[in-house]
């Protein structure tokens, strides 16, 4: 596709989307609904949320396609005591137009992304059983499109362990040290709930993370998990991370990175890094730039990949997204080339 064409797909999406805009600035008089924040329904103890995202993707190895990329329901329920349940189904690329082929449904998929019960004893201590998002690093437990800065997703986040567990945790915060540390320690034993067919869940996992809060540098976390995966049962992983995240005055900077090593020899060992940094340039306008680096298994070079992007805040639960990515020794086929999405969380 040409850069014009690019360019005029681009411009047309807030064309597209403005009923959306419209419906977020002048909410239903007389209800409980307020845009980000979903629908409190009255007399009740649910509440309906949830996200929707669309855009293009003009990936250099594959054909044009324009698409509904997400459409995601969350349901909430909280009672006067100490019990929560929360379930998130997102329907995957319900509806798409490629190139080749036209409009099409193929690609659709309805996910069990979460589906737990919270039962909140105290801040230092509280359980969570059912299928949540795996506690590694910072970005997959906060991937909702609408909240971060990029329509693609740095591949760290989601290549060295699988995104989801279903099983349980403990998590809260704790004070140490005259400082207050965060903690998930997790566990996942038996078969997931509703897998995603593209990705290989645990078979077996134990796992902790531990975050560190601090008022001028920023915050520090740190991951270890043990694992076995379905499409390889009988070969024990061990993944060590570490992520970081600052901000200030609007300026972001985030980073991840993972060493996966493998107990049948250092030849399937895996390991990858991002960092990214968000500058306001004006108004609601912000830029991104993201470098990566992931090595595969394998004799073969690391891929580099490098983003430059542009993001422009509606509101705080609208954004719309454009950037282009080039990699190096992208033997693994990751997205690379033109990308641009808009996000919206109700």
């Amino acid at each position: 596709m040409f850069p014009l064409k690019r360019l005029l797909l681009l411009l047309a999406l807030p064309l597209l989307y403005r009923p959306a805009l419209a419906l977020a600035e002048n909410p239903l008089a007389g209800t409980d609904y307020q845009p980000g924040k979903g629908w409190q329904i009255p007399g009740t103890g649910f509440r309906l949320g949830g996200y929707a995202s669309a855009g293009i993707e003009d990936d250099r190895r594959q054909r044009t396609n324009i698409g509904i990329d997400d459409f995601s329901l969350f349901i909430h329920w909280e009672s006067e005591g100490k019990l929560r349940l929360f379930s998130e189904l997102d329907l995957e690329n319900p509806l798409v137009w490629e190139q080749s082929t036209g409009l099409t449904t193929k690609h659709a998929y309805l996910a069990l992304e979460r589906l737990y019960a919270d039962y909140l004893y105290s801040e230092k201590l509280n359980f969570r059983a059912g299928k949540f998002l795996t506690p590694i690093g910072r970005w997959n437990v906060i991937h909702a499109a609408p909240l971060v800065w990029t329509t693609s997703r740095p591949l760290v986040t989601e290549r060295t362990f699988p995104t989801n567990a279903t099983g349980a945790t403990a998590y809260g915060t704790l004070p140490v040290l005259g400082t207050e540390i965060d903690y998930s320690v997790y566990t996942a034993i038996g078969s997931d709930w509703r897998p995603d067919p593209k990705l290989d869940p645990f078979e077996e996992a134990y796992g902790i993370h531990l975050s560190l809060p601090t008022s001028s540098l920023g915050e520090f976390g740190v991951s270890y998990a043990n694992f076995e995966q379905k499409g390889s049962v009988g070969e024990r992983k061990n993944l060590l991370g570490m992520d970081y995240f600052w901000s200030h005055d609007r300026y972001e900077v985030s980073a991840e990175l993972a060493y996966r090593f493998s107990d049948e020899g250092s030849h399937l060992d895996e390991k990858g890094l991002f960092i990214q940094g968000v500058a306001p340039i004006v108004d609601r306008w912000y830029a991104i730039g993201r470098y990566e680096l992931y090595d595969k298994a394998g004799p073969a070079p690391a891929m580099n990949l490098w983003l430059a992007g542009l993001a422009m805040r509606l509101t705080p639960a609208m954004v719309l997204k454009a950037e282009f990515s080039h990699a190096t020794h992208n033997r693994i086929q990751a997205p690379e080339g033109f990308f641009a999405s808009f996000a919206i969380l109700f």
